[in-house]
Formats: C-alpha cells, sequence, structure tokens
C-alpha cells in the first residue's frame, strides 16, 4: 500500500494541500424564538419499519433549539407543508 500510495498522482497532488474555507464561519444569531428554522430529512431508510417508515423529517428552531421529528411513509411537498404547518400553529 505504501509503495501504491507514493505513486499515486492523485494522492500526492492533494497531499500537501490544506482545504480552507472561503469566507470564515459565523454562527447563526437569532434574537427571538421561532424567527428561523432548519428541516432536514433523513432517509430513506432501509429496512423500513414495522410499519413503512421511510423517512424521517426533523424541524429545529435555531434560537431555542427546540424540535419536532416525525417518521414518514413518503416524502411528499404536501406532508412537508402540513407538518410545517402542525408546528407553527
Amino acid at each position: 500500500v505504501y509503495r501504491w500510495v507514493k505513486k499515486c498522482k492523485e494522492c500526492n497532488f492533494f497531499a500537501g494541500k490544506k482545504i480552507l474555507a472561503v469566507l470564515p464561519l459565523r454562527p447563526i444569531q437569532e434574537d427571538q424564538r421561532f424567527t428561523q428554522w432548519g428541516l432536514d430529512f433523513i432517509g430513506m431508510i432501509s429496512p423500513t419499519s414495522s410499519i413503512g417508515h421511510k423517512w424521517v423529517l426533523t424541524a429545529t428552531d435555531y434560537f431555542t433549539r427546540w424540535i419536532e421529528v416525525v417518521a414518514l411513509k413518503e416524502s411528499t411537498e404536501a406532508i412537508i407543508l402540513d407538518f410545517r404547518e402542525g408546528i407553527v400553529t
């Protein structure tokens, strides 16, 4: 392996380079609760659950760090909108 890596052009090209962010990272700052949310999908999960759920949808409020999570059988726009409406009201 050592000899192969020494001869690998791609390995040697990237070996000495450091990957830097173009802009410095800044924390997300919110001053009120429920003003900015993050929505994330996890899935397609295999094997599915015993009742057929293949997806997990999460919503996170960045100010309070409050989360909502729901398991889903399918991922459609209508389901996401219903989920969002359910947590906002």
